[in-house]
């Protein structure tokens, strides 16, 4: 007795795994000759259009949810201090003219103007929200040249020596502790100005006799709290600074960069030295005459940093949504890959339960980063997406191989999204090519889908 032989192109028996790519594509090509493969292809992209519905959902809780952010960092900052930006110090002289006797208010720039400042970052939360705050401390050190104002009495202006006084500015004085200057040697306290966005904080100088003087050096320590950022204003004529903090993310910002700086996990330090020639203004204002900037031109001349958040989970979780019918349209293409493999033909509703899962990943990302941060949160919410998404390809075609590799490549399209949402500069040209690489992978793997046999 003989053992029959099977003819070469017998189908293996049903429920059988095929051992080989070419075999699993056997058919294919019949399949797309009837227009079935066109028409799978046109409802899975109709689907995944309508995939844009639930992600919009998503992406409108994920709006929500900044905006109550938002809303967390307003009422910490209004409480604890806004933004700041130091003004100063500057020398204000009222004087009169001798023919018209009309009043103006001169004001002095230093000559000299050194800042060494301590920045102390602190975390502060309301609810789920974390908000940056910092305490700042300044040692202030300005030295004036009073001469360029006794010129304005030769050319016939009446000053009022005795009414000089020192000022400074802060955005937000609420949280401002500042009690004595030196005035050359002589103690001054500080009292209350008209708040203006270039003076907050006042001091006499009618013991410093300005009448008699060259030049004038004022010393001072200033302490006050804000949120963000902390700027200062270059009012020198040469203006240096250094500024230093344990906040390990700074962002130097403003009209002028640091000529030196260090960043390490410790902490930051930077050092700047700026020019009054680059400036925009000069060292002597005539109150509302030709020489007076506007208050704009003063503070936007302003340089300082920013003391970033590590990770803004709500910014992030933005940018992977944005990346959602790309993600949901190559699950589907390699889904339609797998159906033409294997044979098997899931409904749309089933198709339609994968697309939902997908969108659902970037619901539990938002939320679990909320209390566990956003890469403990990407792993937890993709590994969930991607066990329940095989799983479910499993039960549908009771094929463990498909599902598996199923899972390993959706796995692996959450792997490239989230080393794509950690290239903030090369993202764009990192998703191009991982684009082209998925389309040559799959143009290879349909390459025989025209014959009725693979070559």
């Amino acid at each position: 007795m003989t053992d029959a032989v099977a003819p070469a192109d017998a189908a293996p028996p049903p429920g059988r795994p095929r051992h080989s790519l070419a075999s699993l594509f056997q058919g294919a090509g019949a399949y797309l000759s009837s227009g079935k493969l066109v028409a799978r292809g046109l409802l899975l992209a109709a689907l995944t259009l309508a995939l844009e519905i639930p992600l919009g959902l998503v992406g409108g809780v994920i709006a929500d949810r900044r905006a109550h952010e938002d809303e967390a960092i307003a009422s910490i900052s209004d409480s604890w201090g806004r933004v700041q930006t130091f003004v100063g110090p500057t020398i204000v002289l009222p004087s009169r003219l001798t023919d018209g006797g009309r009043t103006k208010t001169f004001t002095l720039l230093p000559e000299q103007l050194s800042i060494d400042g301590k920045v102390a970052p602190e975390q502060r939360r309301r609810g789920l929200f974390s908000v940056t705050v910092y305490s700042a401390t300044l040692d202030i050190v300005a030295a004036f040249d009073t001469s360029a104002m006794r010129e304005l009495v030769a050319a016939g202006q009446s000053v009022d020596w005795a009414a000089a006084r020192l000022t400074l500015g802060l955005s937000d004085p609420k949280s401002i502790d500042a009690t004595i200057v030196d005035v050359d040697g002589k103690r001054v306290d500080w009292i209350a100005d008209t708040p203006t966005p270039l003076a907050v904080l006042q001091a006499p100088l009618a013991a410093a006799d300005l009448a008699g003087r060259q030049t004038l050096t004022v010393r001072f320590r200033i302490g006050f709290s804000g949120s963000d950022r902390i700027s200062f204003v270059p009012l020198g004529r040469r203006t240096t600074a250094s500024i230093a903090s344990s906040w390990p993310s700074p962002s130097f910002t403003g009209r002028y960069l640091p000529i030196e700086q260090s960043v390490a996990g410790d902490g930051f330090r930077a050092k700047w030295a700026i020019s009054s020639l680059g400036r925009g203004y000069g060292q002597l204002w005539d109150g509302g005459g030709k020489t007076d900037p506007a208050t704009d031109a003063v503070l936007g001349s302003a340089f300082g940093v920013v003391l970033l958040a590590p990770v803004d989970a709500y910014r992030e979780a933005d940018r992977a949504i944005k990346y959602g019918i790309m993600f949901i349209g190559l699950t589907f293409t390699v889904c339609l890959l797998f159906e033409l493999a294997t044979g098997t033909q899931p409904r749309t509703a089933q198709y339609a339960l994968i697309g939902l899962s997908l969108c659902i990943f970037y619901l539990m990302l938002l939320s679990f980063s909320e209390r566990i941060g956003f890469g403990p949160a990407y792993l937890l919410s993709a590994s969930a997406v991607v066990a329940q998404a095989a799983t479910y390809t499993w039960v549908i075609q009771r094929r463990l191989l498909p599902a598996a590799a199923f899972g390993v490549f959706l796995a692996g399209l959450y792997a490239g999204l989230y080393a794509l949402l950690q290239l903030e500069e090369a993202s764009l040209l990192s998703g191009s090519l991982l684009l082209f690489a998925i389309l040559s992978v799959a143009m290879w793997l349909t390459r025989n889908l025209h014959r009725s046999q693979p070559a």
